[in-house]
């Protein structure tokens, strides 16, 4: 003990008479610029962190963050649902920019929420040239209903997929095969009356065939999932499968007729 009180006796003399100063300014060189980033960070953080003098401002500060929190989530959302309607609506755009049919374009308003029913309300009318029988599409000529009633500002558009729906189709093959679309199978739909000696494939595309003056030719509806064939049945009937959700449609066109 005596020897280590010396010691220190020693380095407080040396250092008062100034033979420790090399010594003394080699290490602060070293310590330096560690403290000196240390202290920056120090700055940084009580410039950051709020002071609380309650409970009730620590939880309503906590409910602030809370909701800017929640804010952020929705505006990403509402940004991808405008950037799906903006491509929704540039390849409707597309498609009718090459045809010469003509169209208005609605939104989507309502739905009917009858069980055994699928249907739409839009918010075009027949102040828009809507007219009952009017073929509604969505993207690149996608068919997806048709109008069955229509008033000054609104329409209810029926569904391919709906109990009552019946529309005249052709499978894209050799025989360009008619059949009659119906629906009632929630999403997908149902072609009937396809001749059984005619030859149809899982994966072909199903047209509208343009025999009903209402709807052009050439809509797509959707292609073959599954094939019902029995020899003993005049036809065979296959099941379609729609290229688009039916239940999450939002923005439409309706194609007018041009002697409806």
């Amino acid at each position: 003990m005596i020897s280590i009180g010396i010691v220190v006796s020693l380095l407080i003399i040396f250092h008062l008479v100034g033979w420790l100063l090399p010594v003394e300014r080699f290490f602060r060189g070293i310590i330096n610029p560690g403290s000196q980033t240390l202290y920056q960070w120090s700055i940084t953080l009580n410039e950051e962190t709020e002071q609380f003098s309650s409970k009730e401002e620590l939880v309503d500060a906590y409910k602030i963050l809370k909701q800017k929190q929640i804010d952020t989530v929705v505006d990403k959302s509402r940004l991808l649902f405008l950037e799906t309607e903006n491509l929704e609506l540039r390849e409707q755009l597309h498609f009718l920019s090459t045809s010469t049919y003509q169209y208005v374009g609605a939104l989507v308003i309502g739905k009917n929420i009858e069980s055994l029913s699928n249907s739409i309300i839009l918010n075009k009318g027949t102040i828009d040239g809507v007219k009952i029988g009017s073929a509604v599409i969505v993207g690149n000529g996608i068919l997806v209903g048709m109008v069955i009633r229509v008033d000054e500002h609104t329409s209810i558009v029926r569904l391919i997929n709906d109990n009552q729906s019946k529309v005249a189709a052709m499978v894209s093959n050799a025989d360009h095969s008619m059949g009659i679309i119906e629906g009632g199978y929630d999403i997908s739909v149902r072609m009937n009356f396809i001749p059984q000696h005619e030859y149809i494939a899982i994966g072909d595309m199903i047209i509208t065939s343009g025999l009903e003056g209402n709807i052009p030719r050439g809509l797509f509806i959707g292609i073959i999932e599954s094939i019902k064939k029995e020899a003993y049945k005049p036809f065979q009937e296959a099941i379609i499968r729609p290229p688009v959700h039916l239940g999450k449609i939002a923005l439409v066109s309706i194609i007018i007729p041009e002697d409806l």
